[in-house]
């Protein structure tokens, strides 16, 4: 009896111990595998970035905290998101993996819109978004689609400030106003020293849209008259939206104005020349009479 007993305990301990060698194997198999699929140049998966070219792969690969090739198992997808999400220039950021082998992180982002340039107090320029957000500090007029304010300054401004100052916000009203086939050919607005605004379009001609603070309403009637030039052969010298009823000097007029304007010059110096052959005949005639 006794010896059957210690056989079952004999029996029970190597049973024990196979568990644990066993359990210890799976664990080595494990670690060995964490370690394989975690170690530099392993590549596994794949990274694709949509709406967007802000941001390289590469950069997004730093951001998860891993290096080129992509390897899914290395690549935090939180620190993507947190980091893009904190990018001044991202409005939006998701992440989703693809089902299926291999496996694919996709990465979505919404830019922020930029909607104008104004020159800073430092002679650079701060690019906006809607809703006055600073997106980037330049040197220059980067991107030639997005038109530039003059006439204000931005003071003490940098990327991540939201603009407050009252005109820039004014314009900007007006701006989002209008259609965005219009407002693509917006090349320039100015604020000029009788504090009025005046908008330069692709084409040339500018448009005098008055005081600054006078602006609401004004975008309706610029589309108005956009509207009904687009498409035609006008050859505009200026357009004045200033008042309720709109103006549009053509070039057809300033030619003829300026044909006017000649012959009036050209029959005034034909009165002088005149005026002087009469006084010149008075005073000869005024000599032959001394004479006699």
């Amino acid at each position: 009896m006794e010896e059957r007993l210690r056989e079952h305990r004999r029996h029970k301990r190597a049973r024990r111990l196979r568990r644990l060698v066993f359990l210890l194997v799976v664990l080595l198999a494990v670690a060995g595998a964490y370690h394989y699929v975690h170690r530099p140049g392993f590549a596994f998966g794949s990274l694709r970035i949509h709406g967007t070219d802000l941001f390289t792969q590469e950069q997004v690969l730093h951001m998860g905290g891993a290096e080129p090739p992509v390897n899914l198992f290395r690549l935090s997808k939180t620190r993507i998101l947190s980091a893009l999400r904190g990018d001044v220039r991202v409005a939006r950021a998701e992440a989703y993996y693809n089902a299926g082998f291999p496996p694919v992180l996709n990465i979505y982002v919404d830019e922020r819109v930029p909607v104008l340039y104004v020159q800073t107090g430092y002679g650079d320029y701060a690019k906006l978004d809607a809703s006055g957000l600073v997106l980037d500090i330049t040197d220059g007029i980067k991107d030639a689609s997005v038109p530039r304010l003059t006439g204000v300054r931005l003071p003490n401004i940098f990327i991540g400030d939201t603009m407050e100052t009252d005109d820039v916000k004014e314009v900007m009203k007006f701006l989002l106003k209008l259609s965005p086939e219009a407002r693509q050919q917006v090349a320039e607005l100015t604020i000029d020293g009788n504090h009025k605004l005046v908008l330069r379009m692709d084409y040339g001609f500018p448009v005098m849209l008055g005081p600054v603070n006078e602006l609401a309403g004004k975008a309706d009637l610029f589309m108005t008259v956009y509207n009904e030039m687009k498409g035609k052969n006008i050859q505009a010298l200026y357009m004045d939206l200033e008042y309720s009823k709109p103006y549009v000097r053509l070039k057809s007029d300033a030619v003829e104005q300026q044909k006017i304007e000649a012959q009036q010059k050209q029959q005034q110096e034909q009165r002088i020349q005149q005026e002087k052959r009469r006084q010149q005949a008075v005073q000869q005639q005024e000599q032959e009479t001394k004479k006699q």
